[in-house]
């Protein structure tokens, strides 16, 4: 995976996104960026004064079927007002989702529970680990841990990346998203 990401820079389209039709114009682009290439995908609100619910749930939508498609490569979410923000909390609510979200130099989960919170940072912290090496600093057990990526994944934050050394074929390697990489762009 290319360091530098694929930035979709929303103010392009407008300072204010209202329809659902321009969310699936939107939704287009961004399968549109992610499948030209390898890099990761950020999402940039920036500029983006409002952002209505139908246009979120295309782009949450679209989101979700790119982090699935391309389970090795980071998406998130970027620069969001605080009106945005809660606007797509409540569309990733009512969705059951998660999403990877860079607020300053943080990565956070929007719409993810405490627990995932917390692996979020101990991934972080490690950058690059197999499930077992974060299960145990977290001091879950594996089957716990297991599903705690999954969801971390499904969400953007967190890739599946290629095994490094000698580690056997089940020990699969992840990494964490860092959010400073992926806001330099």
């Amino acid at each position: 995976m290319s360091l530098k990401p694929d930035v979709v820079r929303l103010s392009t389209y407008g300072r204010v996104l209202g329809t659902r039709k321009l969310g699936r114009e939107l939704a287009d682009v961004i399968r549109g960026n992610a499948a030209a290439d390898d890099r990761a995908i950020v999402v940039d609100f920036k500029g983006v004064q409002v952002a209505s619910s139908p246009v979120l749930d295309e782009v949450a939508l679209c989101l979700r079927a790119v982090i699935a498609d391309y389970p090795d490569r980071f998406v998130v979410v970027a620069n969001l007002n605080e009106d945005v923000r809660e606007t797509l909390e409540l569309v990733l609510e009512s969705r059951d989702m998660s999403l990877a979200a860079v607020h300053e130099d943080t990565l956070e989960l929007l719409g993810g529970r405490a627990h995932l919170e917390e692996t979020l940072a101990e991934a972080q912290a490690l950058g690059t680990f197999t499930a077992a090496e974060l299960a145990e600093q977290l001091k879950v057990k594996l089957p716990n841990l297991y599903q705690r990526l999954d969801k971390l994944q499904a969400a953007g934050a967190v890739a599946r990346t290629e095994s490094r050394g000698n580690v056997s074929r089940r020990a699969v390697q992840f990494a964490a998203a860092n959010p400073r990489e992926l806001t330099t762009a």
